[in-house]
């Protein structure tokens, strides 16, 4: 249903998106996260540029604005309400801001702070999507609302777990928005009034909700065979053990456990094994623990059990002399994961006789083979759990559910437990980019299963690429269309792929690919390509690593940790890099032969949350946003 504010739909269109140094749209005004600015400082000094103004109380959320004439426009949760605001460029005071309606209570705790769209100005209009599928059409003068339509009510389509996240693309008269839904995948919808131009269809394929999930970054174990599909349920193979489902879940990410016992000796044994596909050599997951004081540092769940899907298991003596066990988690490289705890009374003075055992992620009580009762999931502090059971599965090219032709995979594999075959259809969390390929202009996005092209004239799909996609459907950074290449990303166990579209005699088209990497499983961060090289964090949930391909190739260049996980832009012949961890900012210049570091500086007044929130460059400026914290710096040249 289309909801028109106003009468009179005639005013004065401008045919490109902003200014030349203005930022008018998400990834700036080619959508490549690029600016066209120059004489800009090329090394910061220490301490970083100069801070021109900073302002507070913008409200929650990821939103990187736009800049455009002389404003600065974006999206926040304030007050129980989803607003589009605009502040000024000048010193970033608010002009006026819109409510759109009540913000969304979405399910899971990650970004539930608001929303991440961009908006995209288009002359005196801009374009919003909020976290519920609202899309509206506002006058950037004064916020008001022109028309709004509803993803979900009017086209279908089902809210992704993390809400939708999508920042429109404004082509031509046409708003491109991806709703999700099985006769409505992509949407173009009529800029001036909203009215829906045409709908992009997906043949065979359903929008499904996303399963209910505590983390987005589960477990993926290898299956017992590849002629038949494993039973949901079934154990994973776990070499070194008897008990292979004690190894099915896990908790991650924690940083603490605690359980009150009577004073005494123990023995704590600690349950580990290596099961997520997204971890593939030994030195990719190592953290340090504490137990009652003994300090095991440096630890790898790898090279402990000797490779993936075994299980290794860590007995340690502690005195408990305070009427409590406690064990300290320390993320070095990756977050810290553990199956089980088991403590037993060694006695010395315990009362405790019966064993406890905890199975970690595990969501009720069971009983083992040896009719030993394993606890459910409890006395960690932080963290998320996975409860296994084959919900999931994907990962590195081969295994099980990998995004290249494994079991399941994207690429001729069985079908069903990852890669294309293992994600639900709908929506994911990217945004659309325009191309021309043959005279043909057509959209091109990364959805739940696929990399996507559909013509702009009338939505029809063209063809489709399911490797990017990872097994979960988490799929956040932008396509990257440069030098007759198409690359797509995604983590959690899946990688990059890149690909060359090619028009047989019929006219029709196909992604045939070029390679695929596991070296650049960029989550949301973003990639930029520069002198044929492709830069951006390779990593998840658990961090990431500054890394350098060989665009043409994927072959890797390098990576450095100094480079930490986080967003890019290009500006000037320098990338920013904004580390989403600390919120620290780094100026690097571009080099095939390693990290050149030209600046560093850390945000002041940092908040707790992630630094989701891109960093932008606009008219000598450089913006960084951290929840309701805007920072304006002075990046001019002199």
């Amino acid at each position: 249903m289309i909801k028109l504010y106003f009468a009179s739909l005639f005013f004065l269109c401008s045919a490109a998106i902003g200014f030349a140094a203005d930022w008018p749209q998400w990834q700036g005004p080619d959508r490549n996260s690029s600016s066209k600015e120059d004489s800009l400082l090329q090394q910061w000094p220490d301490g970083g540029p100069s801070l021109a103004w900073r302002v507070d109380g913008l409200g929650g959320g990821d939103s990187a604005p736009a800049v455009a004439d002389g404003k600065l426009l974006g999206m926040s949760n304030r007050d129980g309400k989803e607003i589009v605001w605009a502040r000024s460029e000048n010193d970033g005071q608010e002009l006026w801001f819109t409510s759109l309606g009540d913000a969304i209570d979405q399910r899971v705790p990650q970004s539930k702070e608001g929303p991440g769209c961009t908006p995209a100005v288009d002359g005196d209009r801009l374009y919003v999507i909020g976290m519920s599928g609202r899309v509206a059409c506002l006058n950037a003068e004064d916020g008001r609302i022109v028309w709004q339509r509803s993803l979900v009510d009017d086209f279908g389509g089902v809210l992704p777990m993390w809400s939708y996240r999508e920042s429109p693309l404004v082509d031509g008269d046409q708003v491109i928005c991806t709703p999700g839904a099985s006769d409505a995948m992509i949407v173009a919808l009529n800029k001036l009034t909203g009215e829906t131009i045409w709908k992009s269809q997906m043949p065979g394929e359903s929008a499904e909700a996303p399963a209910d999930a505590q983390s987005d970054r589960p477990s993926r174990p290898e299956p017992p065979s590849r002629e038949a599909p494993p039973q949901r349920g079934s154990a994973p193979e776990i070499s070194g053990t008897e008990n292979a489902e004690l190894f099915q879940s896990e908790h991650w990410g924690m940083t603490g456990f605690a359980y009150k016992v009577p004073n005494g000796n123990y023995l704590a044994k600690l349950y580990f094994a290596e099961t997520y596909n997204g971890i593939t050599d030994a030195g990719q997951r190592v953290f340090a623990f504490d137990v009652e004081g003994r300090e095991f540092k440096d630890f790898d769940i790898w090279a402990k059990a000797g490779g993936p899907r075994k299980a290794y298991v860590e007995s340690v003596p502690v005195e408990v002399t305070d009427g409590e066990l406690n064990i300290t988690f320390t993320r070095q490289i990756e977050n810290p994961a553990i199956k089980a705890i088991e403590i037993v009374s060694q006695g010395d003075g315990a009362t405790t006789t019966e064993a406890i055992r905890i199975n970690a992620g595990r969501a009720t009580p069971w009983t083992d083979a040896k009719g030993q009762v394993w606890l459910a999931d409890q006395g960690f502090a932080d963290g998320q759990t996975n409860p296994g059971t084959f919900n999931f599965a994907g990962g590195r090219p081969g295994g099980f559910g990998g995004g290249r032709g494994g079991f399941g995979g994207g690429r001729g594999g069985f079908g069903g437990f990852g890669g294309r075959g293992g994600a639900r259809s709908g929506a994911a969390y990217s945004s659309a980019i325009a191309i021309d390929f043959e005279g043909q202009r057509q959209y091109v996005q990364l959805t739940a299963k696929s990399l996507i092209g559909v013509s702009a004239a009338d939505g029809t799909l063209l063809w489709q690429y399911d490797a990017p996609a990872n097994a979960m459907g988490i799929n956040c950074s932008t396509p990257i269309f440069q030098d007759g290449l198409l690359f797509a990303a995604s983590a959690y166990g899946a990688g990059g792929g890149a690909v060359k579209l090619v028009k047989d005699a019929g006219g029709e088209i196909t992604a045939e690919e070029v390679y695929f990497t596991t070296r650049m499983q960029n989550h949301h961060g973003g990639m930029i390509v520069v002198d044929g090289c492709l830069y951006g964090a390779n990593g998840g949930n658990g961090g990431g690593v500054m890394s350098c391909l060989d665009f043409q190739t994927g072959d890797l260049l390098w990576r450095d940790r100094k480079g930490p996980k986080g967003s890019l832009l290009l500006a000037d012949g320098r990338l920013y890099l904004r580390g989403e961890d600390d919120g620290e900012m780094l100026l690097i210049e571009p080099s095939r032969d390693g990290l050149v570091e030209r600046g560093r500086f850390d945000q002041p007044d940092r908040s707790s949350a992630k630094a989701w929130a891109h960093p932008i460059v606009a008219n000598g400026k450089l913006y960084i946003r951290d929840q309701g914290l805007l920072l304006c710096y002075d990046v001019q040249a002199e």
